[in-house]
């Protein structure tokens, strides 16, 4: 494909800010970054963080999109993630130390909006309109998703704690980091979903996982839940039985 056919190539400015709204984040630099580097390193390990994001680009298959929507967004977290494994792995850095840069990240990004954005993003969580406006978007993109693109079904709340779920039946995230023989990420980028959360004070389990083996990724979202921090990984239920690679 040329790579001006390539929607997450046509958006790369979008992208582009999109990754230094993690990478410029200060609180991100000051509580992470300099725990594992010397700050005067920082600048040029963000550099390459960018250059190797920016190669990822053409390779991501688009699978004909148009518009930015939040599969694209699930993308390009992947993509990020993988640019800084990248990073890092040149710099000697092993892969459970890598998991656990990572999911600091998402701790401290997660933690970083506004209690209004963090209120407004709760709001959605327990909207009906929400979830019938998500219900339709999922059933409408699965009609034409490809073999390889990600694929969810919408599960209704039981009216009480369970607001609503997700079971991701494929997820083009698999795929994409199995041909780039980078595989061994995906169970730490997966945990990120723990802070996420626990950010927005909502109550998240996820009792699947395609990325350590299982046969989807069953999400679900309450009202009152205890949501695990996420680290170490061995005392997340749903990795109870996987053993994390070093």
């Amino acid at each position: 494909m040329n790579q001006t056919e390539n929607f997450y190539v046509q958006k790369r400015n979008y992208w582009l800010r999109f990754l230094h709204s993690l990478l410029d984040n200060k609180q991100v630099e000051r509580e992470v970054l300099w725990k594992y580097f010397a700050p005067e390193r920082i600048p040029e390990i963000k550099l390459k963080v960018q250059q190797q994001f920016e190669e990822l680009l053409p390779q991501v298959p688009d699978f004909g999109r148009k518009t930015i929507d939040r599969f694209s967004f699930e993308m390009m977290k992947t993509v990020q993630s993988l640019a800084f494994y990248r990073v890092l792995t040149a710099e000697g850095i092993p892969l459970r130390t890598f998991g656990q840069i990572v999911f600091e990240i998402a701790e401290v990004g997660y933690r970083s909006p506004s209690p209004i954005a963090k209120l407004v993003m709760r709001a959605r969580c327990y909207s009906p309109y929400f979830h019938r406006k998500m219900k339709r978007f999922l059933e409408e993109q699965k009609r034409s998703a490809g073999p390889e693109e990600t694929q969810v079904d919408f599960v209704e709340g039981d009216g009480k704690n369970l607001l609503f779920g997700y079971n991701y039946t494929n997820c083009s995230a698999v795929y994409f980091l199995k041909k780039l023989d980078a595989s061994e990420i995906h169970p730490y980028l997966c945990l990120c979903d723990y802070p996420m959360m626990r950010g927005l004070n909502i109550g998240f389990n996820r009792e699947q996982n395609i990325a350590i083996g299982g046969s989807m990724c069953a999400v679900r979202v309450y009202r009152d839940y205890p949501t695990p921090r996420g680290w170490p990984p061995e005392e997340v239920p749903e990795y109870k039985n996987y053993r994390f690679g070093e």
